[in-house]
Parts: structure tokens; C-alpha cells; sequence
């Protein structure tokens, strides 16, 4: 599995509508830039004009670059809240963190809620995927390309498994050792895979006969206030806190003009969000 073209680190942006406004013939869609602290998001939707004591019902209409492939988990249900403390989540993830949670998310058991996700976010230390680590992992070659670039995953994960042991290296290493030559660790890789040992992505592998963390381990109340204390303890060491202006004013635009269609067709009844 790839690394991410983003980082996430410094969050994500979600497109906030208003039902109201909506079913009123109004698309008041705006693009807007998570995490964000908890206190100023009312503050925001107001001054966007997306939220007064008429007009309470907030969907989120679209993503932009979402950090994981569960898509189920992000729908216009999904509650801005809990996106919220997710995107803190992410910020305060360490390095090779999401490539983990990538991979439990692929090769784990199916996610359908997004409280689900961050609990898997929250016990990222404790899921059964593993860096492939051996020693000349990272020695270049001629064309500045490491062992562990150009090795395929079954390779990386024989090499990351045989590394320690002694017996199988002493053996290999008889003589002039060609004996080495003649081992195939693509294909001890591609074994442990079939017998359902493990899944193996690019730059790291998932143990399939580990434990994995309960996904209702922590209620989103436990998270989030733990979570909201961290990232707040974060901004305060001294990193400044992202723009929470809309980041691309062109898309709400776009999305205006995609959706008038919809909005003339049903002016005159209240219909939901398509």
C-alpha cells in the first residue's frame, strides 16, 4: 500500500450545508477546513450563514481527499462533531501511523460507523500491522534505489521475518554462498499469504492471526474528550492553528451550479438531500 499523497496531519476538508436552507430553495454550501476548535464552530457556521435558531440541521455534502478507503463511514449523516475530533485525531497521529491504519482498515474487520473508525484511530499502537524492518533495508543501489523499494512486499516481508534468525542465515552463508541465490523468498512470502498468515502491503504487513483491537472499545464521548484535551495542548506548545476559512470558494460555486437544477425542480416541496 502506498503512501498517502497527503499527510493528514494538518486535517481535512468537508463541504457543511444547512437542511433548511436546502429545503427552502437555498444552497448555502461551504467548504470548510477541520480541526477546528470545538468552541468556534458554532461561531463559524454563523458568520457563514449556516447555522441561526431557525436553521439547525447541518449535513456535510461532500469531502476532499479522505484519508481512508470507507467510504461508508462518510456520508452526509456523519455529524460534524465527530469529523472534527477525527481530523484531530489524524493531526496528532506520529509518522507511519496512517499507512497502519490504511492497512487494518483494508485487511480488517468492515467498518460501518464512523465512531468505529476513531476507535480504531485511538488504538492505532495496538493493531497487528508491522513495518517491513531488516538490516540493509535501506543500502541504495547504482540507481539510488533502497532494498526496500525495489524488493516486492513478499520479499520485504521474508527478509523482515528471516532477519533474526541465525541458523537460516548461517546456512545460507556456507561456503561461497550461493546456497542464498538459490532460496526464494518471493515465494515464502506468497506461502505465508496463501495459508492466510498474513496481508502484505508496501511498506508494511498485517499479522492475521493477532488480536485486534474492539472497535467499540471507547464511547465517542471518551475519545473526544481526550482527544479535544490533547489537540489543545498541541496548539498551545506552539503550532498554529490552520485556517478555518472555506479553502476553495470555485467548488462551492460548482456545487451551486450543479444542484440548481434539483433546487428549481423542488422549490415548492420540502424534499431531502440528494
Amino acid at each position: 500500500m502506498a503512501k498517502h499523497e497527503h499527510d493528514f496531519r494538518d486535517g481535512f476538508d468537508v463541504c457543511v450545508g444547512n437542511y433548511g436552507y436546502y429545503n427552502e430553495g437555498e444552497l448555502h454550501d461551504t467548504w470548510m477546513r477541520l480541526p477546528m476548535d470545538p468552541d468556534k464552530i458554532e461561531p463559524w457556521l454563523r458568520s457563514h450563514g449556516l447555522f441561526d435558531e431557525e436553521h439547525e440541521e447541518i449535513y456535510i455534502s461532500d469531502y476532499d481527499a479522505l484519508p481512508f478507503r470507507c467510504p461508508e463511514v462518510f456520508d452526509e449523516y456523519a455529524h460534524l462533531d465527530e469529523l472534527n475530533v477525527l481530523a484531530m485525531q489524524l493531526v496528532l497521529l506520529p509518522d507511519g501511523a496512517l499507512e497502519h491504519i490504511d492497512a487494518a482498515v483494508k485487511y480488517g474487520e468492515s467498518l460501518n460507523h464512523l465512531d468505529e473508525l476513531m476507535n480504531l484511530v485511538a488504538q492505532a499502537d495496538d493493531l497487528p500491522v508491522y513495518d517491513y524492518e531488516y538490516d540493509e533495508m535501506h543500502v541504495e543501489d547504482q540507481w539510488h534505489e533502497t532494498c526496500l523499494e525495489r524488493s516486492t512486499p513478499e520479499e520485504n516481508y521474508a527478509y523482515t521475518v528471516l532477519d533474526g534468525d541465525s541458523e537460516f542465515w548461517a546456512l545460507m552463508n556456507r561456503g561461497n554462498g550461493e546456497l542464498l541465490y538459490c532460496f526464494d523468498f518471493n515465494r515464502y512470502g506468497e506461502i505465508a499469504v496463501n495459508n492466510g498468515y498474513v496481508d502484505l502491503c508496501e511498506t508494511c504487513y498485517v499479522d492475521k492471526r493477532a488480536d485486534w483491537p474492539a472497535l467499540d472499545e471507547y464511547s465517542f464521548e471518551e475519545i473526544r474528550d481526550e482527544t479535544v484535551a490533547e489537540w489543545r495542548a498541541h496548539i498551545a506548545e506552539g503550532v498554529v492553528e490552520k485556517p478555518v476559512t472555506p479553502t476553495d470558494l470555485a467548488r462551492s460555486a460548482s456545487a451551486a451550479a450543479a444542484t440548481s437544477a434539483v433546487i428549481a425542480a423542488s422549490a415548492n416541496q420540502t424534499a431531502p438531500k440528494l
